[in-house]
């Protein structure tokens, strides 16, 4: 018995060693249009059967399903409705695209090994420092700028961190500092962001590109005090009418509903959509919650906004992410990816500025608490203090004794 449990385990220690020397990391650049490219990472490690691919962005690692497709790999994204197609067999480079279904487009890329900087330049400039925390203001030449927080951390020429903005994060970033220049890139099948900007003191003027067309300026100062408006006042109850069940609804098989709500419970309503990164990030963070809190009373409810001509196509994207996601709560959908259409839905509210929104209903139907956008874990300490002050609510309400 013994020896053979000792064989197993060498077995076991072997095939871990084996596959823990056998990961490469590939370099992959995907071409937004003619003039932007978007770098990223994908590591490569051996697996039992097929190896097993994920998309690196910083400290995170999306994990890719991967499927075999006659001389290609489909590597789809867990939840998202996107994946990347590559050719087998090709060396030293690999060339494929990425296709995103949500808005039905198609982006080349090409890729290859040995190449662990995200980011190049010629900019032979002495090294610029990046502050930790920066005041942002978006779209200065527009007429409505809109405010955000910069957070970063600066190892030499390596550059990671994110965005805070009052709708949402935007997630984990990742680049380089190039003499008085810093570039940083985020891919992870919905968001495809590229971030430039000139370090100029206690400055940044840059440039933010988003997907095959968007950009903008961007200007940040930095501010060890900066901050944004409480989430929690950006939403706010008209008293118009808090009557939820007014709320219609349909169901993933396509029926008519309404919002019902049963007593004695606490209900967070999600306000959502498959497409958005920063609902995913919130959605995970719910699956927590509905398991820790589902048995002492605590209720999710997630009504989705979809991308779609017909109700159909939307039920279709919204089921797809629910199976993806294993969902254990209700799930309806709302109708279109519109925030005008989901503050039609919601006449008590005085708007959806954000998705996602969520709301804290307790056991009377009332809407006692109102939470805009979602910062997750990119941020860092805000997203673990979001997660404190929520959890603390929650018990609160559900009257659990700490």
């Amino acid at each position: 018995m013994y020896k053979n449990y000792a064989l197993f385990v060498c077995f076991v220690f072997s095939t871990l060693l084996l596959f823990s020397q056998n990961t490469e990391l590939w370099k992959v650049e995907l071409s937004l249009n003619d003039r932007l490219i978007l770098p990223f990472f994908i590591e490569e490690k051996q697996g039992l059967d097929l190896p097993v691919y994920s998309v690196i962005n910083g400290k995170e690692k999306i994990v890719l399903h991967t499927f075999k497709k006659k001389d290609s790999l489909k590597l789809s994204f867990p939840e998202m409705d996107s994946y990347l197609m590559i050719a087998t067999g090709q060396t030293p480079e690999i060339r494929g695209y990425w296709k995103n279904n949500i808005k039905n487009q198609k982006f080349p890329f090409v890729a290859w090994k040995k190449d662990t900087m995200r980011f190049h330049s010629a900019n032979n400039l002495p090294l610029g420092t990046v502050a930790e925390k920066y005041q942002v203001l978006f779209s200065t030449q527009e007429e409505s700028p809109w405010p955000a927080v910069g957070l970063f951390e600066q190892n030499e020429q390596v550059l990671t961190g994110t965005f805070l903005t009052e709708t949402g994060d935007f997630r984990y970033l990742e680049g380089n500092v190039h003499g008085n220049e810093l570039f940083l890139s985020c891919f992870d099948g919905a968001h495809a962001f590229v971030f430039s900007a000139t370090i100029k003191n206690d400055s940044l003027l840059g440039r933010f590109y988003s997907g095959s067309s968007y950009q903008t300026d961007w200007i940040g100062i930095k501010d060890d005090s900066a901050r944004l408006k409480d989430p929690n006042e950006l939403t706010y109850l008209t008293r118009e009418s808090d009557d939820l069940g007014s709320v219609k609804l349909r169901k993933l098989n396509g029926l008519k509903t309404r919002l019902k709500l049963n007593k004695h419970s606490l209900y967070l309503i999600q306000i959502m959509g498959s497409w958005c990164p920063n609902c995913l990030d919130e959605t995970t963070y719910f699956k927590e919650l509905y398991s820790t809190y589902h048995k002492s009373g605590l209720q999710i409810i997630s009504i989705g906004f979809e991308y779609g001509k017909t109700t159909r196509q939307q039920r279709k994207k919204l089921k797809r992410f629910v199976n993806k996601a294993q969902l254990k709560y209700p799930v309806f959908l709302g109708g279109r990816a519109s925030k005008k259409e989901a503050s039609i839905l919601f006449p008590m509210l005085n708007g959806i500025s954000s998705f996602p929104t969520t709301l804290f209903v307790n056991e009377k139907g009332e809407i006692i608490h109102i939470h805009t956008g979602f910062n997750g874990p990119g941020t860092g300490a805000v997203f673990q203090q979001y997660k404190t002050a929520t959890e603390s609510l929650i018990e609160k309400l559900l009257k659990i004794s700490p």
